[in-house]
């Protein structure tokens, strides 16, 4: 059977984060059960969208040793199973695994590693640059590692590697997708008591090696989109309190598709445009939190096109109504322009929106009720690609 995927996302994490284990527990065993209405799972147009019911069971497990000390390691695994009643193929399969080590050798001297692996249809949890439902195992997996080190005083430098590869299973998508990305980067900061300003260099190279796609009129070479990218930024770190802390940075990425004779007229020779990244952690009250940020960036598409700009806004706000409810808003805002793919696709636009809301109540210590809803909408300037998505769900968990 070819399997598919189940978003193991948003809604399971905020239920696990509003039961608070038990202190100095070094592991946690957590379990859902589902019922579930999608009214277009299959994120088409309106016209032939298809809807159905179902049932999602979704267990997870983590562990964390040595928090607090010089040495901290942590393994999280979660897998969700959804069944839907009225599609021919009912089951969707999906996995989440991620570890991280964190080791101080010293005040001045720490070393972060990471590394998360996604199997997944639903773009939230992927990533890849497509805002579609992708049939298929698809994966990707992560890799980062950085080094922090204090020189002398107030200043220091950050050495990090990171490493990206994306495998879709689907025809289509495994042509435009599939690719592996790599970079360092070298920042220097200078720390104060509260705040922290730096200035950095990154280089990123990405490959993609998908075969090449045949459509109508055109035979499209995935290679032709690689490229080196050169970032230059400045920007500042805030730790106001224990409750409030931000991280804002900016500057300009030069993108060189140094393969873009292959695909003259469709991918241009570079591209240089603005990047920023800036995010904001309140803990406004004990259990309740505000997460937003605000990002651009050039990324990949899954249309035939170069890549695109994409410029997003994002917050989440966990609320403690009471002390046996906890409330959920999510909301994401993408805009995405197409860079390259001739004169019908270059500069075309795309919006994207996620909302989501859910409400939890804690029966018992360890077992909670659950109701959520999201909402997905993609706007497209591409034809037959807009859709809107309404998901509903209602259930039970545990955790020991």
């Amino acid at each position: 059977m070819n399997k598919k995927i189940v978003t193991l996302g948003m809604a399971a994490i905020g239920v696990t984060a509003a039961q608070a284990a038990d202190a100095g527990k070094a592991w946690e065993v957590t379990a859902s059960l589902r019922g579930f209405y999608d009214d277009n799972y299959t994120t088409s147009p309106d016209e032939i969208a298809e809807e159905s019911g179902g049932v999602e069971v979704s267990p997870a497990v983590s562990l964390t040793i040595g928090e607090g000390t010089d040495l901290e390691f942590s393994a999280k695994y979660a897998f969700g199973l959804r069944y839907y009643e009225d599609r021919d193929d009912s089951e969707d399969y999906g996995h989440e695994l991620g570890i991280s080590l964190n080791k101080a050798f010293s005040d001045t001297s720490l070393l972060q590693l990471s590394n998360g692996v996604v199997v997944a249809q639903e773009p939230e949890l992927l990533n890849g640059g497509t805002p579609l439902r992708t049939e298929g195992d698809n994966v990707r997996n992560s890799f980062s590692a950085g080094y922090r080190r204090v020189l002398s005083g107030s200043i220091g430098v950050e050495v990090g590697y990171g490493n990206s590869i994306f495998d879709y299973d689907e025809d289509y998508h495994s042509s435009l997708l599939d690719r592996s990305y790599n970079e360092v980067s070298l920042d220097v900061f200078y720390g104060m008591v509260q705040t922290e300003y730096f200035a950095g260099y990154r280089f990123s190279s990405t490959d993609f090696d998908g075969d090449d796609l045949q459509v109508p009129g055109l035979l499209f070479k995935p290679d032709a989109r690689n490229n080196h990218s050169h970032y230059g930024y400045v920007g500042a770190r805030h730790q106001l309190n224990k409750n409030l802390s931000a991280d804002a940075r900016a500057g300009v990425q030069y993108a060189d598709y140094y393969d873009y004779d292959d695909m003259p007229g469709m991918i241009p020779e570079d591209e240089t445009s603005p990047y920023v990244s800036a995010r904001m952690e309140w803990v406004y009250a004990e259990g309740s939190k505000l997460v937003s940020g605000v990002s651009l960036g050039r990324g990949a598409t899954d249309l035939q096109a170069a890549d695109q700009e994409i410029t997003a806004v994002y917050s989440q706000l966990i609320h403690k109504i009471s002390a046996r409810v906890h409330g959920t808003l999510t909301a994401r805002f993408q805009n995405s322009e197409i860079s390259g793919g001739g004169e019908k696709m270059d500069g075309e636009e795309e919006d994207l929106l996620l909302l989501g809301a859910s409400l939890t109540y804690a029966i018992a210590d360890n077992i909670w009720g659950e109701v959520s809803y999201n909402y997905d909408e993609l706007d497209s300037d591409i034809p037959h690609r807009s859709f809107e998505r309404n998901y509903v769900s209602a259930g039970v968990g545990t955790s020991f």
